[in-house]
């Protein structure tokens, strides 16, 4: 189990589906998200989404309200802007349907599994590597600056009340850790000889399981569902 201070991982389902199918999953539900037009349509999307997500990550009270706020504001804004309370909630499900599929996959693809599902594509050794480390090192990164924003507060300042001071107080002792992370896999990386060339074999390679099975009719009968109910009306 992963913890952070916003989010708990834990191994559920969708931690054992296969990672090629999540992403492919992903980037199907995302262009689709983008053309819904219809309040049925986008609903049970984001409802399915939503639901994944809350049965997948354990989400602070505090992360969830403010997300809960933020989407509140977003509707009233564009209520305001468009004059019409059903064309916005429309285009708040639709960005609730292009926002959610991201982070379930994050939250539930282990770095390990990303990997083989890259290595099992061909991408080339070198852009695994940089992905792999991307997509390790975004909780570190949130975690430091969670350290520095802490750190500034024992200090007496507080950032959420003084923006002016981000950029000396935040942005640049991040972006020194950042560095400072990054020479340290680089060292690590030359130290034990690592060969972007070289030939790897695998423990425990991708297979198609019955859970892959489960989770590929899932989600063609949810898409087709949310097309159907889009492009019939």
């Amino acid at each position: 189990m992963l913890t952070s201070k916003s989010v708990v991982y834990r191994e559920g389902f969708l931690t054992k589906i296969n990672p090629l199918l999540k992403i492919t999953f992903t980037m199907i539900t995302v262009s689709i998200a983008f053309a819904l037009r219809d309040l049925l349509a986008a609903s049970v999307l984001v409802g399915v989404l939503l639901l994944l997500l809350l049965l997948s990550v354990r989400i602070k009270i505090k992360i969830l309200l403010l997300a809960i706020l933020g989407l509140i504001l977003f509707t009233a804004l564009a209520t305001w802007t468009l004059g019409d309370f059903l064309a916005a909630m429309i285009n708040s499900l639709r960005l609730l349907a292009i926002l959610l599929p991201t982070p379930l996959l994050s939250a539930t693809t282990l770095p390990a599994d990303l990997v083989k599902a890259l290595q099992a594509i061909r991408l080339p050794a070198f852009l695994v590597l940089g992905i792999m480390l991307t997509w390790r090192f975004l909780p570190i990164i949130y975690q430091e600056a969670q350290r520095i924003i802490e750190a500034n507060q024992l200090r007496g300042v507080d950032l959420s009340r003084q923006p002016q001071l981000w950029f000396n107080s935040l942005f640049v002792p991040l972006i020194f850790r950042i560095v400072t992370y990054a020479d340290d896999v680089t060292v690590g990386l030359e130290t034990r000889g690592y060969d972007p060339n070289s030939h790897r074999t695998l423990a425990k390679p991708l297979q198609w399981r019955l859970g892959d099975t489960l989770f590929t009719v899932g989600g063609v009968l949810l898409l087709v569902i949310v097309g159907w109910l889009q492009w019939q009306s």
